[in-house]
């Protein structure tokens, strides 16, 4: 991905912008032969929620490890707070980490877990005593403080492992995945309380998941990394409707495709020529220079389309699939050609009561076919 298809938006207005806490300026991270991080540029600002996401080895875990000091880069340079930090080691520097082995001490009980890194910075008394109270009641722990790790469930051991990260006031936390662990409720649960805890508390959470809908529920902002590289930095809403690249589209959601050509642009209207000569009709939301014959792929989310004979794009299609989900069902439906694709539709009214084998017509507008660079 080129370096222009990755530039941030700005977060805030000219007269409201908010200060990058973390600078990420040409990092590239070698093993051997093998570059795990090439050419990364980030900014990420004071008070943000950040998520670096994507599939396993594509960078975003080597990226925290760099900004903790527990890996150098092999080039470029990390600022944090304004300081340049290669060389320096972790607990010198204004971050801390939460794992997601939580890497309690399981010897100390609740209170002498959050206190460790306070008293190894020579904090006592009195002092030590609020600021261990504070950070337990942060992260609803309080009444717990005398317990032990073995008596504590797994999101109440994360809890105490996120309340000794946070008792030292680091200027920016990292969080390698910590939710990998727990069961999806409870992880459920945990991504509502972290992002709360997240905006009480004002720190820079800077967050690594291959999990999609973690990503989008929690954070201001994501990058999008695959094979070393950032492919898109946006926030969830952006990313989700108008990913730039077939990888992001794919990667968040579900994602229906067609290829094709172009074979006329009117303005921001645009009619294409997809496999099997359907006309597809869509409406492109910023002029990226299409110009008829380019060759093209055409994005819609599942939930976009509808049964029924009403839309710019209408196509007889075959039920193949029926899937109840509860609050919705999926249908897999293969259109006249071959192209499969899938539908959502809510089951507000009822389940719509088609089969594997009925045919049908399904649609979708024009300005939710999203047209991606081939």
């Amino acid at each position: 991905m080129r370096e222009e298809r990755t530039k941030e938006r700005p977060l805030a207005s000219p007269g409201n912008e908010r200060r990058a806490v973390v600078e990420l300026a040409g990092i590239t991270k070698r093993f051997g032969d093998f570059t795990a991080v090439e050419d990364l540029n980030l900014n990420i600002y004071e008070g943000e929620f950040f998520s670096l996401l994507g599939p396993s080895g594509c960078g975003k875990t080597t990226t925290l490890r760099m900004i903790a000091g527990f890996e150098e880069p092999t080039e470029g340079t990390i600022t944090i707070a304004g300081q340049t930090v290669q060389g320096m080691p972790p607990y010198h520097r204004p971050v801390n980490t939460v794992f997601q082995s939580y890497a309690v001490f399981p010897h100390l009980n609740v209170f002498d877990n959050v206190a460790f890194g306070l008293r190894r910075a020579g904090v006592k008394g009195e002092e030590l005593r609020r600021r261990v109270t504070e950070a337990c009641d942060m992260v609803q722990l309080s009444g717990l403080e005398k317990r032990k790790p073995a008596k504590l469930s797994g999101g109440q051991q994360q809890r105490v492992a996120l309340a000794r990260a946070l008792v030292n006031r680091p200027k920016v936390l990292l969080l390698d995945e910590p939710l990998g662990a727990l069961d999806r409720k409870l992880r459920e649960g945990m991504q509502i309380e972290l992002k709360n805890l997240q905006e009480t508390v004002g720190i820079t959470f800077i967050y690594v998941t291959h999990d999609q809908e973690e990503a989008l529920t929690m954070s201001d902002r994501i990058a999008v990394m695959n094979e070393g590289r950032v492919q898109q930095v946006a926030d969830p809403a952006t990313l989700y409707e108008l990913p730039r690249s077939r990888f992001v589209a794919d990667f968040i959601g579900l994602m229906n495709m067609l290829s094709g050509t172009v074979e006329s642009v009117s303005g921001r209207q645009v009619t294409l020529r997809a496999a099997g000569g359907k006309r597809v009709e869509a409406i492109i939301h910023e002029d990226a220079g299409m110009r008829p014959g380019a060759e093209v792929h055409v994005a819609v989310r599942p939930e976009k389309m509808r049964f029924g004979d009403e839309g710019d794009n209408v196509y007889a299609a075959r039920v193949r699939q029926v899937i109840y989900m509860g609050v919705s069902t999926q249908y897999m439906v293969e259109l006249e050609g071959g192209e499969k694709m899938m539908l959502y539709q809510q089951n507000a009214s009822g389940v719509a009561g088609y089969r594997a084998g009925d045919r049908i017509s399904v649609a979708w507008d024009a300005a939710n076919s999203l047209v991606l660079e081939s």
